[in-house]
């Protein structure tokens, strides 16, 4: 089934509750009755006949059931292979491969041109081809590089790898993205694909306790750091052959649902976008949408939040050992609680963020924590005041990569444009991991002042541009609902702020 098989526009459907009613909803159903309330779109349509709720709410578990636990494995065995580099080189890997000065830094970056280069290419292959063969293949494939990682015995095998490895790992976030924006209404969106994301990036973290384990596993000519990459890549190829039996298609056709259940769940979609256009992907269609400025800034924005969130990931081993005088043993270890920590904070935020059907003010409040965090890493009196900031750091950081792909897939009017906009946002995603990998120079340890100065930036640019989106889309909302503006040329849409 392709990527363009998306539920085409059926009756919309509007929900009446009764305080009684509600009192007896499930957190589910009462999350449910949010979603399906009266937006202004639906303002514009007559009475429409009540969905059951009950039904509904177990039709969506359901689907979180099949979704979320499959896409969480998945993009966290991808995750594993930023925090396992930061791990490897804090306990040998720099001395046995004879590191030079930036060449650590060197085989993080050649990771990224072929990631930025096939993301997009990778969204229309999807469109192409059934979503578990893809899926499937990609991972098992960036599984064996993982595992090829620790055979390598100079810099330039690994170099070699990492740039096979990150032309690998280009297609599987966004075609999560769009599975997950195509089986979700944008409302249901934005709180799932942050918990996706960080859950994935706290099972990755505690790869790093794995990770302890298996660097104490040795063998004549293999030292620890190459156990972390043989057996976490072959735990990931291995799973990855295990989710093709378990991996699902689109609503209409999916073999775990119902057909009463597929019916239900394609009907809250084609509420959810009920006018839509119905484009396939084209390099025409393609084209069109990149003269929008709007797709632009918004990968901007997601470029410069990665550069944070991806220099972190890689050094924050080095840190932990280097400026706040931690062995490489505890380092491995202390990276882990702030992935608990921001795995809370996603859940909390994205669902306030969902609730109340807004994005830029909690991206704006989560910028400040970096900020906050960075100048307490950089500039804190001691360890644990160091060591506080970065959880405010990671924290917020874990929150803002998917709420940002969630705003912008939000405002994009028609699947086409939500692929492409994915699409070019984690592009430049790539784009933002070259210049997280390079800011953080091994001559500036142990502070890294230039690297924590350039994050800094970054967080402050995305703030006041949130802040601007806040304000233009509120403006353009107005001039729509008081003077019928057609907006992204689709009736009855309007912009998420």
């Amino acid at each position: 089934m392709s990527a363009t098989s998306e539920p085409r526009p059926a009756t919309p459907v509007r929900t009446s509750l009764s305080l009684s009613q509600k009192e007896k909803l499930s957190i589910t159903e009462l999350e449910l009755k949010d979603a399906t309330a009266t937006s202004p779109a639906n303002d514009e349509d007559g009475d429409l006949p009540a969905i059951d709720q009950k039904q509904l709410a177990r039709t969506i578990r359901k689907v979180d059931l099949i979704i979320l636990p499959t896409m969480t494995v998945i993009l966290a065995l991808c995750f594993i292979d930023r925090t396992n580099m930061g791990l490897a080189k804090v306990i040998g890997m720099g001395t046995d491969l004879n590191f030079k000065s930036n060449e650590y830094a060197i085989s993080l970056l050649v990771f990224f041109p072929g990631y930025c280069l096939c993301v997009l290419p990778n969204n229309y292959i999807l469109s192409k081809v059934p979503v578990r063969y893809w899926l499937t293949f990609l991972s098992f494939s960036f599984g064996i590089l993982t595992l090829a990682s620790g055979l390598v015995h100079t810099f330039n095998g690994l170099a070699a790898v990492r740039a096979f490895l990150g032309v690998c790992e280009a297609g599987v976030y966004p075609t999560i993205v769009v599975v997950m924006s195509v089986w979700y209404p944008k409302f249901y969106f934005g709180k799932r694909l942050t918990t996706v994301c960080a859950g994935a990036s706290l099972l990755s973290a505690l790869s790093g306790v794995l990770a302890y384990a298996f660097s104490h596993v040795h063998s004549p000519g293999y030292n620890g750091w190459r156990y972390i990459f043989i057996i976490e890549g072959s735990i990931s190829a291995f799973v990855a052959l295990c989710a093709f039996f378990v991996l699902d298609e689109y609503p209409r056709e999916s073999k775990f649902l119902n057909t009463e259940q597929r019916d239900l769940t394609v009907r809250l979609l084609t509420q959810d976008r009920e006018k839509e256009s119905q484009e396939k992907l084209t390099i025409s269609t393609i084209l069109h949408t990149l003269q929008d400025w709007k797709v632009w800034i918004f990968a901007i924005l997601y470029m410069l939040c990665v550069t944070g969130t991806y220099g972190l990931a890689y050094y924050i081993p080095l840190i932990l050992n280097s400026q706040m005088g931690f062995t490489g043993a505890i380092s491995q270890l202390l990276t882990t609680p702030p992935y608990f920590y921001g795995f809370i904070l996603s859940v909390a935020v994205s669902s306030l963020s969902d609730h109340h059907k807004i994005r830029s003010p909690y991206i704006v409040g989560l910028e400040l924590n970096v900020i906050m965090g960075m100048v307490l890493m950089r500039w804190g009196p001691n360890t644990g005041s160091q060591y506080l900031g970065l959880f405010f750091n990671l924290g917020s950081s874990l929150v803002l990569g998917p709420l940002i792909v969630v705003w912008a897939v939000d405002n994009a009017s028609n699947h086409v444009k939500r692929s492409v906009t994915s699409g070019l946002q984690l592009s430049f995603g790539a784009i933002g991991g070259i210049i997280g990998s390079t800011v953080f120079r091994a001559q500036d340890a142990p502070y890294y002042t230039p690297g924590i100065i350039v994050v800094l930036c970054s967080s402050f640019v995305i703030a006041v541009v949130a802040a601007f989106f806040y304000f233009y889309f509120g403006k353009q909302n107005k001039l729509r609902k008081e003077a019928g503006l057609l907006l992204e040329g689709q009736q009855g849409f309007y912009y998420t702020l």
